[in-house]
């Protein structure tokens, strides 16, 4: 319990006698007792003291006046008057100034040493300080068996509100996982965001209304926090997992009962047709892709990493692609995370799933500068050539390409760019023309340029699938250079 005159007053040995003050004044805590016998203590009192003197120098009204009243601005708890040195009975004029302070009063018998009170209070309030840490750990301890049963998160946070009388929400990423901000309580006067550390998992809050008791809730966000970037770490070994079912799914290591048991494992269903998204961070990205919480919004059926990127699966029928990329690019900028992102198609749960996953790494590497979301429209053979492990992307574009690259420099020709263009419009010196502003006997020249200087001819199909393959090994290069 908290030190009060009240309490010294119980303490039989002490012997001490009331002599002013109501309830409320001798309930007053008392945080340490100082010795005095100088007329003016200012300079050595502190708020919540109480002051014992046998009044030594208080001769005349005037020195109680201003003892006392130094004493009650000093925000004294009380005063402890020893009486049967100076003065054989506590003085009226002690009383008078007391009572027009506001300062409880009680009288010390001459045998009771001064050092005999502060001792006792000092007992009481080092008992008193055990019994709060020792509260203060079981209630600790209490919010970490909850955090880790089966109600988790919420089981604390339930805790939290009755311990302390104040509401609680946890968010991650902008989006409340757990509690609520909801909150009809006319005692409620505002809520705070307390930020949670979490390193690279993301960037969590803890809102809290007031008043609170901030003690137990900062403990509580430190709970939360190893808590959360645990669960990240769980989430991504998982995901792990998942990603070596879904790699495997193109390699004919599966029969087809060994398949439909491993994907519904992850939430696939055989009667369904599912897409996926790939999400590749970006350099400089400071937070952690793989164990990133995907919004409940976006109802993802299953989420894996293959090849360090996040890979989300969408059931067709029910996820809009172009809506779920734009929540995921939006929830991980949240997280402090920079991403590209790459739809493919939709494809029924079997082997052919895997096309998706080339799709949207093509997507990928077709996007252009300043786009963070790709949507591939159909399977794309180059990129699934080009995706082969042991294929010599570096070495087929700077075969094709590097005479074109070397002529542009030089003589300040545009090669490259009319070749781009003659691939993106099958061929059509017409639509080539217009795309490049320029004349179509320019096209045409530029074409014999082409095939004067790197000895393939974009008009040959052979020629053309080298000059396709080139250009789409280049953008993957430099899309790997950026991640």
């Amino acid at each position: 319990m908290v030190t009060t005159i009240a309490g010294l007053l119980r303490t039989p040995e002490l012997g001490l006698r009331p002599r002013l003050g109501d309830d409320a004044q001798l309930r007053r805590p008392v945080d340490w007792a100082v010795v005095t016998e100088l007329i003016d203590p200012s300079p050595y009192l502190a708020a919540g003291e109480l002051v014992l003197t046998t009044g030594v120098r208080l001769r005349t009204p005037g020195n109680f006046e201003q003892f006392v009243s130094t004493a009650a601005k000093a925000g004294s708890a009380g005063i402890g008057f020893g009486v049967g040195i100076s003065h054989d009975e506590l003085p009226d004029a002690l009383l008078a100034s007391a009572r027009r302070a506001g300062l409880p009063v009680f009288e010390v018998p001459f045998e009771v040493a001064f050092s005999e009170v502060i001792r006792r209070v000092a007992e009481l309030n080092e008992s008193e300080r055990v019994a709060k840490l020792e509260s203060r750990y079981r209630q600790r301890h209490r919010l970490v068996e909850l955090l880790l049963s089966d109600g988790g998160l919420d089981a604390m946070l339930e805790r939290l509100e009755k311990e302390t009388g104040a509401h609680f929400a946890v968010s991650l990423n902008g989006e409340v996982v757990s509690g609520t901000l909801e909150v009809d309580d006319p005692a409620a006067s505002g809520w705070d965001a307390l930020p949670i550390a979490l390193g690279s998992s993301g960037q969590a809050t803890l809102h809290a209304t007031r008043p609170r008791d901030d003690d137990l809730v900062n403990v509580a966000r430190s709970l939360v926090g190893l808590y959360l970037a645990q669960a990240a770490r769980r989430v991504r070994a998982a995901r792990e997992q998942a990603g070596q079912v879904l790699a495997e799914l193109g390699d004919d290591r599966f029969d087809d009962a060994a398949t439909a048991s491993r994907l519904e494992q992850l939430g696939l269903r055989l009667d369904r047709s599912y897409r996926m998204v790939v999400a590749e961070q970006q350099r400089g990205s400071r937070g952690e892709l793989g164990g990133m919480r995907i919004p409940v919004s976006l109802q993802a059926t299953a989420t894996a990493i293959i090849d360090d990127a996040l890979v989300v699966v969408l059931d067709e029928r029910v996820v809009d692609p172009h809506i779920a990329a734009e929540v995921l690019l939006v929830t991980a900028r949240a997280a402090g995370i920079s991403v590209h992102l790459g739809v493919g198609g939709a494809y029924p749960v079997s082997p052919a799933l895997r096309w998706s996953w080339y799709e949207a790494r093509d997507a990928l590497a077709s996007l252009g500068d300043g786009e963070e979301i790709g949507h591939a429209e159909r399977l794309s053979l180059a990129s699934l050539i080009l995706s082969a492990d042991e294929a010599p992307l570096a070495q087929l574009a700077q075969q094709v390409l590097g005479p074109l690259e070397r002529s542009d420099a030089e003589h300040g020709t545009a090669l490259v760019d009319t070749l781009d263009a003659w691939l993106a419009h099958s061929g059509s010196v017409a639509e080539v023309a217009d795309a490049l502003g320029t004349h179509r006997n320019t096209v045409r020249y530029r074409i014999e340029q082409i095939v004067k200087v790197s000895g393939l001819d974009p008009r040959v199909t052979a020629d053309v699938v080298q000059f396709s393959l080139a250009r789409t090994a280049t953008r993957l290069l430099r899309r790997s250079a950026r991640r």
